[in-house]
């Protein structure tokens, strides 16, 4: 799957821990995107959980060696992993009235290699809403998303799964992904 060994085990454990502790929780960002077939570089695990359970993570984390860094807002593994917590309830994007979904729910999970996964249509999704507004972003997580509809041979058919305010870019994607 993953390149990245040390990103690899780390995305393991911490499903271990997550799960051994009860805290529902899904695999986004860029190894999401890898486990559902894009390789391409990632450096951090981006995880979905509910903020009523932030401090039962946080517990289990620290317990196992992972530091807490109010600075950059993320979590430090041993091995120098950063581990960045996406709320479910918020927003996908800056400007974006689609909120990233509940990982209690089965709905919007798949599971790929034994992880907690975004589907594809909810990663994609994340990755429109994420690059709308924020040009630092813009260029990499629609580049994931031409690559993801491309490597799925997706067609406009798919824009249904796709939140109506995303739906234009989404074929604007789709279109750039023939090209």
């Amino acid at each position: 799957m993953l390149e990245n060994r040390s990103l690899w085990d780390t995305a393991t454990r911490i499903h271990q821990l997550l799960a051994s502790a009860g805290v529902p929780h899904a695999v986004a960002g860029g190894v999401a995107v890898c486990l559902h077939g894009y390789q391409r570089n990632t450096v951090d695990l981006d995880l979905l959980v509910r903020k009523e359970d932030f401090d039962r993570i946080r517990t289990v984390f620290e317990k196992n060696d992972c530091i807490w860094d109010a600075d950059c807002a993320e979590f430090r593994t041993s091995s120098e992993i950063a581990i960045h917590l996406l709320m479910a309830g918020d927003r996908a994007g800056p400007d974006s009235e689609v909120t990233l979904p509940d990982p209690h729910g089965t709905r919007c999970l798949v599971e790929v290699e034994g992880l907690p996964v975004l589907t594809l249509a909810r990663l994609i999704e994340s990755k429109i809403a994420c690059g709308q507004g924020n040009l630092r972003r813009t260029h990499k997580d629609y580049a994931d998303v031409v690559e993801l509809i491309a490597r799925h041979r997706l067609n406009s058919s798919f824009g249904r799964f796709i939140h109506k305010s995303l739906r234009p870019a989404f074929r604007e994607l789709l279109h750039a992904s023939r090209g």
